[in-house]
């Protein structure tokens, strides 16, 4: 039995306001960080850092695919104002079909199930999360050597939190963001609408693992 999600059509709503017992309230906005393309329909979420360029370290895509196309990204960031003003990304969103989400189910890589402790998700070691092709795996070159467009995006973003779609070779593109308050697992959730189709792609980067829900 897998964990139950958070409501994510509130976080992707601006403005919205979930009340916590001890950092009061966080406010959310949503970011258009830009399109996603997706030749061959196979997304993959990982780690750009560690995962990218590396074919010892290459994610599996998710077992659920979806149309080729261009997709967009948005960023649900929750503001937190006590102990101190901080916004982090609560979640990065790839919309598929701009239909309400009727229900919410796991995003699975191949072989995998629910884990004793009823969690799944992909790592986080160096404070990002992406979406991607699985074609575009080698399309990064540097990625796993600190240089290239995905460092160029971190190191240059204008804003924090960051989110930014980065041109790679070969006509691909990623899109980053950084995760959270920062390294953790992170689970992606498919939402599907009323009649069954995806809708979209949520990764959860738990904004409030250090915090409770009132």
């Amino acid at each position: 039995m897998f964990m139950t999600p958070p409501d994510y059509t509130l976080w992707f709503t601006p403005g919205a306001v979930v009340p916590t017992r001890d950092k009061k309230d966080a406010v959310f906005g949503v970011r258009d960080v830009g399109e996603l393309e997706l030749p061959t329909g196979r997304l993959v979420a990982c780690d750009p850092i560690v995962h990218l360029c590396d074919d010892d370290e290459r994610p599996e895509p998710f077992t659920v695919t979806v149309p080729p196309g261009r997709y967009r990204v948005q960023t649900a960031e929750a503001s937190f104002t006590y102990p101190y003003d901080h916004t982090v990304n609560a979640a990065a969103r790839l919309v598929i079909r701009d239909t309400p989400v009727a229900r919410w189910e796991p995003a699975l890589v191949p072989g995998e199930d629910a884990p004793e402790d009823d969690y799944f998700g992909y790592g986080v070691d160096a404070g990002a999360g992406c979406f991607l092709d699985t074609v575009a795996h080698h399309s990064f070159p540097g990625t796993d050597d600190e240089s290239g467009v995905v460092w160029d995006g971190l190191d240059n973003s204008p804003s924090f939190p960051t989110a930014f779609v980065a041109e790679g070779e070969n006509g691909h593109n990623i899109a980053v963001f950084t995760s959270g308050w920062g390294d953790g697992l992170y689970a992606t959730w498919i939402g599907r609408d009323a009649e069954g189709e995806v809708a979209c792609f949520v990764t959860d980067f738990r904004p409030f693992r250090f915090t409770r829900t009132a």
